[in-house]
């Protein structure tokens, strides 16, 4: 029977070595877990958040299930964290109360999305990762898995991603198989006992690292009934589509697509497109319209080779965790502001069609305008050296009041700029001093 490799000490070089998409490992407290429990419950809030916006909202998410027994409320609102829970223990204490002897199951799905904090440090350990096996192709998947479920809702299973577990508090317990244990044409299995025997597992603690490679059908159980908490990173390598690709380039998330409440998660939605006998009526449908005029613009050769480097931009400044958190709220800057930016994940600035790309964090702004006062005023900002607006803004020219919301791409203007600093403030690839 197969058996878990068990290490004490953590070294990219030797897991890519030894184990990367070959076979699972234990690294046994480490040390070096990226993920904090704080930064853990903040993110499963923003989460919670999203889920109960009225599903046509822009904010409303599908990221969060909750199950109680293996059975999944009408209502998730009462079962989510709050803010007034203030921290796992918090939310813990009040389920305990509410459900007693009852078993729950936590999920959240692109968690990083959710919480800055988690998000940036959970981007600087994997790209020691990336430096070495290239960044994924169609981002990482971060999920939570909290409670005290007996074992995972959907049962044992086959992922597309290479997955790392990160264990945050609690003990749980991880099941494997090295191929499929079954002959029945079903994807997944909830009621797995007849295949135990073949089937091996580890028990993960806080701050304990597993790994396993995609090829390995799995299933997480509790190692007790106290509560659990992990965050699960899962990389695709295996079943990339085309389609993901196509929706990047043609999906409401172009930069001269604009997202309506006709659009939720990069997908169309088109209602009432057949009659009632099935029939496509003469005129297209407002969506539809939309997205074939979409499609149009998009097929120009220069917009189209300038989105394409606007995407590859964000996902190399992204760290392969897409989307982003959102930005923050923007602030207006005065020259006496003191900025410095950051010297590990510096602004990226190519050109793309008739100006330039400034990606940072996942997120884009365009400027228009010669390169060499723009490239030193990220240069500078890149060498995380704190300096003042008004010296950044210096070298560039006032040309009046421009209406500056109207203006896309942002000129080189020093009001221009200014507006590209707040920006940059706003996605948080810049800092105040001092905060």
């Amino acid at each position: 029977m197969a058996r878990i490799d068990l290490q004490r000490r953590f070294d990219w070089d030797t897991f890519v070595t030894r184990y990367w998409n070959q076979r699972p490992v234990l690294y046994q407290a480490t040390g070096i877990n990226p993920f904090m429990d704080t930064d853990v419950f903040d993110a499963a809030l923003g989460a919670s958040r999203g889920a109960m916006e009225p599903p046509t909202a822009l904010e409303a998410r599908t990221d969060v299930q909750f199950t109680i027994d293996q059975g999944q409320p009408v209502q998730l609102g009462p079962w989510l964290p709050r803010d007034t829970d203030g921290s796992l223990d918090g939310y813990d204490s009040r389920l305990a109360d509410a459900l007693g002897t009852r078993r729950y199951a936590l999920i959240i799905s692109l968690l990083h999305s959710h919480g800055f904090g988690l998000w940036s440090r959970e981007r600087a350990f994997f790209s020691d990762l990336w430096r070495r096996v290239g960044l994924p192709l169609s981002g990482g998947i971060t999920t939570l898995f909290h409670g005290n479920y007996e074992h995972s809702p959907v049962g044992v299973h086959l992922d597309r991603f290479t997955t790392f577990l990160f264990a945050i508090r609690g003990r749980k317990r991880m099941r494997f198989w090295a191929k499929r244990p079954w002959s029945m044409p079903v994807t997944t299995l909830v009621d797995y006992a007849p295949y135990l025997a073949k089937s091996f597992t580890a028990e993960v603690g806080p701050g304990d690292i597993l790994y396993w490679p995609a090829s390995y059908y799995h299933v997480g159980e509790s190692a007790s009934r106290d509560v659990a908490t992990s965050v699960n990173v899962g990389i695709p390598v295996t079943g990339h589509q085309a389609r993901y690709d196509v929706e990047d380039l043609v999906g409401p998330g172009h930069s001269n697509a604009p997202r309506t409440r006709d659009t939720v998660r990069g997908r169309a939605l088109v209602p009432g497109v057949l009659d009632g006998d099935g029939v496509l009526p003469r005129e297209l449908p407002a969506a539809l319209r939309q997205a074939a005029n979409t499609l149009r613009e998009n097929s120009r050769d220069a917009r189209t080779q300038a989105h394409i480097r606007t995407l590859w931009l964000n996902r190399r400044s992204a760290g392969g965790l897409e989307p982003p958190p959102p930005p923050a709220r923007r602030r207006p800057l005065k020259d006496t502001d003191i900025l410095h930016g950051n010297k590990s994940f510096p602004i990226l600035l190519e050109k793309t069609g008739t100006g330039w790309c400034c990606s940072a964090n996942g997120n884009a702004l365009h400027v228009s305008g010669l390169r060499q006062p723009v490239n030193k005023l990220v240069a500078t900002l890149n060498t995380a050296r704190t300096v003042s607006v008004g010296e950044l803004l210096h070298p560039f020219p006032s040309r009046g009041d421009l209406p500056l919301r109207a203006l896309k791409p942002l000129p080189a203007t020093r009001a221009g700029m200014r507006r590209m600093l707040e920006i940059l403030l706003t996605f948080r690839a810049i800092q105040l001093a001092g905060r």
